[in-house]
């Protein structure tokens, strides 16, 4: 009898073990799917040519219109190549750009102002906000996870997503806003260097052969009296390709902006 109740209590211990197994392996394969699960945007595009039109009465060269998702950034984009508009005049909010984009521009720049968020805090949803201060969002983690999609519309007036794939707090001049024409080799190598200096890792893909889009505001970030850019860089969504937010890491360039934000340094008078 003691023999029988003991290879029961194996059986019964075994099925328990096997159970916990099973348990185990179905809650893996779940956790699994559940954390790949793919999180769409649903920032669309929408018909910008009455706004472009309303733009229009200012007597600048309206070359298009911006929206940039999570943030109030909803602009008429003015052609300032030619040197006659007057960037800091504030009757109307705009951003701009130094080239002359048509048809055949792949990587056009557009610059706007950034008065007021110039703390190593930068602020978010402030909707009172103007110009591209609040393009300093994409600086927190948090908030480039969950906002990755650009509304661009060109000087063709065709409207287009692009996404997200770098952005970087950097010491630059903003002199590549001059040019919007790349060649094959030009733009394999701002691609290289875009990546290099971004501050994240993010998981889209881009090559020579997508049309690129990059925006750049000043920045006291690092205080008043240095010559610093923020800069994000997008691509346009590829035909078919789902509007599903990339991954985004940090990486090594992130560690002294995190440095600098934790120092706790109040916000700049201006």
């Amino acid at each position: 009898m003691k023999k029988k109740k003991k290879v029961r209590q194996k059986k019964v211990k075994t099925v328990i073990v096997l159970s916990i197994v099973i348990i185990i392996f179905i809650a893996a394969i779940v956790f699994f799917f559940l954390s790949d699960e793919k999180v769409m945007s649903n920032f669309k595009i929408s018909d910008e040519t009455e706004k472009i039109n309303n733009a229009k009465k200012y007597g600048d060269d309206i070359v298009g219109w911006l929206r940039v998702e999570g943030t109030n950034i909803d602009l008429p984009l003015v052609g300032a190549g030619n040197d006659d508009v007057d960037v800091s005049k504030g009757d109307y909010d705009f951003a701009w750009t130094n080239s002359f984009p048509d048809e055949n521009s792949n990587r056009p720049t557009f610059i706007s102002h950034n008065i007021r968020n110039v703390s190593s805090n930068p602020i978010i949803d402030d909707d009172t906000m103007t110009r591209f201060e609040q393009l300093m969002s994409f600086i927190y983690l948090d908030f480039i996870k969950d906002n990755q999609f650009i509304e661009y519309t060109n000087s063709e007036g065709e409207t287009s997503l692009y996404r997200i794939y770098a952005v970087a707090l950097l010491e630059d001049d903003q002199n590549s806003s001059y040019s919007d024409t790349y060649t094959e080799t030009e733009q394999k190598r701002y691609l290289k260097k875009v990546k290099r200096e971004s501050m994240y890792d993010i998981d889209v893909d881009v090559n020579s052969d997508d049309l690129l889009l990059t925006l750049f505001t000043c920045t006291r970030f690092y205080g008043a009296s240095t010559n610093y850019s923020f800069r994000v860089d997008a691509r346009k969504l590829r035909d078919d390709e789902e509007k599903v937010y990339a991954k985004v890491e940090p990486n090594k360039n992130y560690d002294k902006i995190k440095e600098r934000m934790e120092e706790g340094v109040n916000d700049e008078k201006v």
